[in-house]
């Protein structure tokens, strides 16, 4: 199992990290966008973003400040990312209990999702190299993976540099497949990336590690 620590290289230590570092109005900004996402199962709007900042005593520069800190970006009037939500939709859709569908940025973020909010559900995402569905479900803290055999790439775009963000470096790198072999396969059609092979238990402890904490609860 690869340690938490060794994988914090992919993401300066992940969205918890980053969100710890904002001062207190930001962070509850930055968790009103989250827990906006999932009331309504969609992209909070660039309007709804500036009055929530108003409402908790922010300027104008809140939005910029999100995306500074690599929380949350916005793009044609939504918000596009918010860490594990993505405002636009992905491979990995997620369907916690009582809850609209969601759409997550990487197959880390969504199995962090039943962590942050405590809930249990199903993760639906396909292997980007055949396409094969891939299933995972969580009830009472029992985990199974539709196949068993499947795996999680985590990996960031090489060539990227410093200055990418984790949606533009890492999310589109950061994928489920349906066994070690076809994720070997996929990384090496894919030269460019710095990248590991995840067990399951370790992926589903990185994604707890990355968002448990991010409403404010303790990991679940």
């Amino acid at each position: 199992m690869t340690g938490t620590g060794d994988l914090d290289r992919f993401t300066n230590g992940g969205i918890a990290s980053r969100q710890d570092r904002l001062a207190g109005p930001l962070r509850d900004l930055h968790r009103a966008v989250l827990r906006r996402f999932l009331a309504t199962g969609a992209a909070p709007t660039a309007r709804w973003l500036k009055q929530a900042a108003t409402d908790l005593g922010l300027g104008p520069d809140a939005a910029g400040q999100l995306a500074a800190a690599d929380a949350v970006h916005l793009g044609n009037g939504l918000v596009t990312v918010a860490y594990p939500f993505s405002g636009t939709p992905t491979p990995h859709r997620v369907e916690l209990d009582d809850t609209p569908a969601v759409y997550a940025m990487c197959a880390i973020d969504a199995l962090g999702l039943p962590a942050m909010t405590g809930r249990d559900g199903r993760i639906i995402s396909a292997d980007p190299l055949d396409g094969q569905p891939i299933e995972v479900t969580v009830r009472n803290g029992a985990w199974t993976w539709t196949p068993g055999s499947a795996v999680v790439i985590i990996a960031r775009a090489a060539d990227c540099g410093t200055e990418c963000g984790s949606w533009e470096s890492m999310c589109p790198n950061t994928t489920f497949h349906a066994s070690r072999d076809t994720a070997r396969a996929y990384l090496t059609s894919h030269g460019n990336l710095d990248a590991q092979i995840l067990d399951q238990n370790t992926a589903i402890e990185r994604g707890r590690y990355n968002f448990g904490s991010l409403l404010g609860g303790a990991p679940r």
